[in-house]
C-alpha cells in the first residue's frame, strides 16, 4: 500500500514539475522575444517588447502587428535621429517645461484626476517616469521637426498658378439651390387627383399677384410652414434624398416655380434606414438661390494652395533631412520574422 502511495505521489510530482517547466520555458521565450533588439541607432537600441507594446496600446491584431510593425521600427528610428540631432547641437528641454506639458496633460486627457491617470498608465504598464520621458521625446521631435520647415517666400506665385491649373478638380463647386417650398400631403388618404387641385388652385393664386411667401404660410401641410416654406439653407443634389424633388430643384432657375408635381414621401424605418412610406404628396417649389457648379476662383483658394506647398516642401525637406541623418549614423534594423 506505501510502495504505491509513494509511486503515485511520485507521479504527481513529475507531472507538477513538467508543467512547471512548460510554464517557465513558455515565460522565457516570451521574455526572449520581447527583449529581442529590432533595430539599433547609434548607441540606442529598440526591443521588440517597445514596438509591441506601441502597437497594443493602439489595439491592433496579431495580423496588424505584424504587417505594420516595420513602420512603427522606421518611426521609432526617426524620433531617436531626431533627437540625437538634437543633442549634438547642444540644445536642451527645460524640466520645467516638460513638467508644465505634463500637468497640462493630466488636466486635459485625465480631466485633472491624478489617480485615473496613474490607473491608466498602470494598465498599459507604463510608468510616470516613461510617460514623462515620451513627453520629452515628442516636443523634442516636434521641435526639430518645426525647425526644419521652409519659408513662405519659397513658395512663389508661379507655383501656386501651376498647381491650381495642374488640380482643377480640387476646386470645383457642386451647384447649390436654395428652395421654398408649399406641400399638399394625404390626410385622410386624398387620391392625388384632390391634392393636385388643391395645388394647382394655389398657384393659380401667386400667377394672379399673391407672393409665393404668403401662399406658403397659409396652405398645405409642410412643417417649414411657419416659415413660409423657405429651407433656410442652399443643398447639393446628394443632399437631397427624395429623386423626384432633386430632379425638379435642379431644374428651376433662381426666383421661378415649378408646377404641381407628385412625391413619393419618405420615412425612417425602425433599423434607422429611410425608405418609401408608401404615401404621396403634392409639392410646388420656387428656387431662392441658384449656385451653378464652376470652380472656385485662384485668389480663393490661394491659402489653401500655398499650405499644400508648404506641407509638401516640409515633408521632402523632412525626409532628406532624416536621410542625411541615417547615411551618417550607425542603423541596424532585424525585425523578427
Amino acid at each position: 500500500m506505501g510502495t504505491k502511495t509513494n509511486q503515485h505521489t511520485l507521479n504527481v510530482f513529475l507531472f507538477l514539475a513538467g508543467l512547471l517547466a512548460i510554464c517557465n520555458h513558455s515565460q522565457a521565450t516570451d521574455l526572449i522575444e520581447l527583449n529581442r533588439v529590432v533595430a539599433k541607432v547609434n548607441e540606442r537600441i529598440v526591443t521588440w517588447g517597445e514596438i509591441e507594446k506601441a502597437m497594443t496600446m493602439l489595439n491592433f491584431t496579431d495580423q496588424e502587428k505584424k504587417e505594420r510593425a516595420n513602420e512603427f521600427v522606421d518611426g521609432k528610428i526617426d524620433r531617436l535621429l531626431s533627437i540625437d540631432a538634437f543633442a549634438e547641437k547642444g540644445m536642451n528641454i527645460p524640466s520645467s517645461y516638460i513638467e508644465q506639458e505634463y500637468n497640462k496633460r493630466i488636466i486635459t486627457e485625465f480631466n485633472g484626476d491624478r489617480k485615473l491617470f496613474r490607473d491608466t498608465l498602470r494598465s498599459k504598464g507604463q510608468s510616470q517616469l516613461e510617460y514623462r520621458k515620451e513627453i520629452e521625446e515628442e516636443i523634442i521631435y516636434s521641435h526639430m521637426i518645426s525647425s526644419r520647415r521652409r519659408l513662405k517666400e519659397e513658395i512663389s506665385p508661379e507655383k501656386v498658378g501651376a498647381y491650381y491649373r495642374n488640380n482643377k478638380n480640387l476646386f470645383k463647386t457642386e451647384g447649390k439651390v436654395q428652395l421654398s417650398e408649399i406641400a399638399f400631403s394625404q390626410i385622410a388618404g386624398e387620391p392625388e387627383t384632390v391634392l393636385l387641385q388643391q395645388a394647382f388652385k394655389v398657384l393659380k393664386e401667386i400667377k394672379e399677384g399673391e407672393s409665393f411667401e404668403d401662399a406658403a404660410s397659409a396652405n398645405g401641410q409642410s412643417p417649414l410652414r411657419k416659415k413660409s416654406g423657405d429651407w433656410g439653407v442652399m443643398v447639393t443634389q446628394k443632399e437631397i434624398m427624395s429623386e423626384e424633388i432633386r430632379k425638379q430643384a435642379f431644374a428651376l432657375k433662381e426666383g421661378e416655380i415649378s408646377k404641381p408635381f407628385i412625391v413619393n414621401t419618405l420615412e425612417r424605418k425602425k433599423d434607422g434606414t429611410v425608405g418609401n412610406s408608401g404615401k404621396i404628396a403634392v409639392y410646388i417649389l420656387k428656387a431662392m438661390k441658384v449656385r451653378k457648379a464652376g470652380r472656385k476662383t485662384l485668389e480663393e483658394v490661394r491659402p489653401q494652395i500655398e499650405r499644400s506647398l508648404a506641407s509638401s516642401i516640409e515633408a521632402k525637406s523632412h525626409r532628406e533631412w532624416l536621410s542625411r541623418l541615417k547615411r551618417d549614423a550607425y542603423v541596424k534594423v532585424s525585425l523578427p520574422q
